[in-house]
């Protein structure tokens, strides 16, 4: 597995760790695994971090060629600031202007109504959703029938923050089983062997991972990793 890294993706683990969203210690997950590192993207809790975020998120659509879409999907509620940051850094530092729309948990029946809010979405359009991680894919088994419920759409990927690469319900990952489910893409800014790879030497954070540490990840990734 390659771990060179574009200056995008390089300033984006720096940025995890910095806004506090990276942390590493002894973390249950909700599988119930107890886990070396935790991800809380709940800590992009400002106007410059999601500025950032938004930032990040662009470059590597336009690393990857997506930057071609219609729309920029965010599925409620963690999508919806990333899919109007990820459209601000887009017209910002690329002078790209997409389409962002969202999903509502629950049908509005008044006024404009309907489910999704922000860019209509018809046939022929070409969506990129915007997720932080995929851990089960509970919300791409909601969220992708539904665009593919408003017509003939295209779905150009997803892109996530970070591809915790371990195993779900069965021996793929979540972002692999999203893959192969629905046909569609999967983007992860980073992995965590790309994580772990430029934390173990001197890097732009001020973190550098100790020996423990990694021996830690690599045991967990050894127990619930995926190839």
């Amino acid at each position: 597995m390659s771990h060179t890294l574009s200056s995008n993706q390089r300033g984006f683990i720096e940025f995890l760790v910095r806004s506090g969203a990276l942390t590493f210690g002894d973390f249950m997950t909700k599988s119930g695994r107890k886990s070396p590192y935790f991800i809380n993207t709940g800590r992009f809790d400002d106007g410059a971090k999601i500025l950032e975020l938004g930032e990040f998120y662009a470059n590597h659509m336009v690393e990857n060629s997506l930057q071609q879409a219609s729309v920029v999907f965010g599925p409620a509620y963690k999508g919806i600031p990333l899919a109007v940051s990820t459209c601000i850094a887009l017209k910002r530092s690329h002078d790209i202007s997409l389409g962002f729309a969202f999903d509502r948990k629950e049908v509005k029946e008044h006024g404009d109504g309907g489910r999704i809010v922000g860019k209509k979405i018809s046939d022929g359009d070409s969506v990129v959703l915007v997720e932080d991680v995929i851990t089960a894919g509970t919300t791409m088994r909601e969220v992708i029938p539904l665009l593919r419920s408003l017509g003939k759409v295209i779905l150009d990927g997803v892109v996530i923050a970070v591809d915790r690469c371990e195993r779900g319900a069965s021996s793929l990952s979540a972002a692999q089983e999203t893959e192969q489910q629905f046909g569609v893409k999967v983007y992860p800014i980073v992995t965590i062997h790309q994580i772990v790879s430029h934390l173990s030497s001197k890097n732009g954070s001020g973190l550098v991972l100790t020996q423990e540490q990694l021996a830690s990840v690599a045991t967990y990734l050894q127990t619930y990793g995926v190839a």
